[in-house]
């Protein structure tokens, strides 16, 4: 069969046609036709735009990704030599290498924003659509609308947007691309890419040790399980003694580099700062939480047999509990609460997949029209969010639009901010 009346190759020429035209629209096309081999690389390349698109909106001025621009940029035309190289790094306050390799690389030849923020679509896209699709590929028979609902909730758990904290966020995705197919599906080299995200945000060396610990420990479902249930009811913890403990017992390097997420003078500002949020704002991260915690005990109660019985949801649901067990009590940590968001990300993964494919006894229905409000929360409060991000030619434009406005965006938030001033 000659190449023009191959069905694939055709169907990936009309993807690619649509994306040059209308990325946005090519995106939407790839999830609702996401068992077609070209659906999960159109995703990849819409974040790649997404990325060479973003917008650095009023609102993301404090952000990671400010910092990283002008970092990026002051580096521009700047001669380096390794030993220059080295020394920046070792003055960027930062452990892991991926974020200052890719600083240094692309300064070579650009400062232009969209350049760097389009290498962190395009690593972020890679693992954040290789990770949708692993859930999405293993959906069995007619997608049920509750876990469209389910399915929205772990794709806006760590969103595209996020590449705004690009080293934080890619290295979840990087963790959860090795973990999903190392416990779910036993493919061993998972074990060794989840390792990798270390690389990415040195804050990942706790999710990788327990992963580690994991694989020589294995499933202990009833003692994860006892353990998530006692760690979500600690409402405090000692900061004093942790972080005594990292100055006796951590290298110099680590104490320097970690000082700021132990401060507690910042534990009391991040409060003051959530008791001044909107109640939707405040809440709706808290909303998925409760959630989450309420299928996360519907699954052990009633699902006992069914986990007792395939082996891989047994270790993907038992790290889920080990991890959510620690995340629980470093949350009360300063930003330790992003421990959570990463347990709910891999919870969610689970979840989905459980309330699709799962022919045992079904959960609680009453449980579940009952979260139904809580995860409508999340997701509309979440979407509201990435306005600050997205930007209208990510929405509207192609790469065409996209080349000759590089650089000079304005997220949908400060548009219709400026339209509604203007009326």
């Amino acid at each position: 069969m000659s190449s023009y009346h191959n069905p694939i190759r055709q169907n990936y020429i009309y993807a690619a046609v649509l994306f040059i035209i209308w990325p946005f629209m090519a995106a939407l096309a790839s999830l609702k036709h996401y068992n077609k081999p070209w659906a999960k690389n159109v995703a990849w390349a819409f974040v790649a735009f997404f990325g060479f698109t973003f917008a650095i909106g009023s609102a993301n001025e404090g952000n990671d990704i400010v910092r990283y621009i002008a970092e990026y940029q002051a580096l521009y035309n700047t001669h380096f030599t390794w030993e220059k190289a080295i020394d920046y790094f070792q003055y960027s306050g930062e452990i892991d290498i991926l974020r200052t390799l890719i600083a240094v690389v692309f300064s070579r030849f650009s400062d232009s924003q969209a350049v760097l923020t389009g290498v962190y679509g395009i690593i972020f896209g890679y693992f954040f659509s290789r990770n949708m699709w692993f859930v999405l590929e293993r959906l069995e028979g007619k997608i049920k609308p509750y876990t469209v609902l389910l399915f929205a909730c772990f794709f806006l758990a760590v969103p595209i947007w996020n590449i705004n904290g690009f080293r934080m966020w890619t290295a979840t995705h990087v963790f959860l691309f090795g973990l999903l197919p190392y416990l779910f599906d036993g493919y061993k080299r998972g074990l060794w890419i989840s390792c990798t995200a270390v690389l990415v945000h040195f804050s990942f060396i706790v999710p990788v040790s327990l992963l580690i610990m994991y694989s020589f420990v294995g499933s202990w479902l009833t003692l994860y399980f006892g353990m998530y249930l006692f760690t979500f009811f600690i409402s405090e913890i000692d900061l004093g003694m942790i972080n005594r403990y990292v100055e006796n017992y951590t290298p110099e390097i680590f104490q320097e580099r970690t000082k700021y997420y132990r401060r507690e003078s910042k534990m009391e500002a991040m409060a003051e700062e959530t008791a001044q949020r909107s109640w939707h704002i405040a809440y709706y991260g808290r909303a998925l939480g409760w959630a989450v915690m309420g299928y996360l005990v519907l699954l052990y109660v009633k699902g006992k047999k069914f986990f007792a019985d395939n082996k891989g949801w047994r270790d993907l649901f038992s790290f889920t509990l080990l991890f959510f067990s620690a995340a629980n009590i470093l949350s009360m940590l300063p930003s330790g609460s992003r421990y959570l968001t990463v347990a709910r990300l891999i919870a969610l993964a689970l979840i989905t997949l459980y309330i699709q494919n799962n022919p045992q006894k079904r959960l609680s229905s009453a449980y579940k029209y009952a979260a139904i409000p809580a995860l409508l929360l999340f997701v509309l409060v979440s979407l509201r969010l990435g306005l600050l991000a997205v930007s209208a030619t990510a929405v509207l434009g192609n790469p065409l639009i996209a080349i000759f406005t590089a650089g000079d965006t304005m997220s949908l938030n400060d548009f219709l901010m400026s339209l509604r001033r203007m009326l």
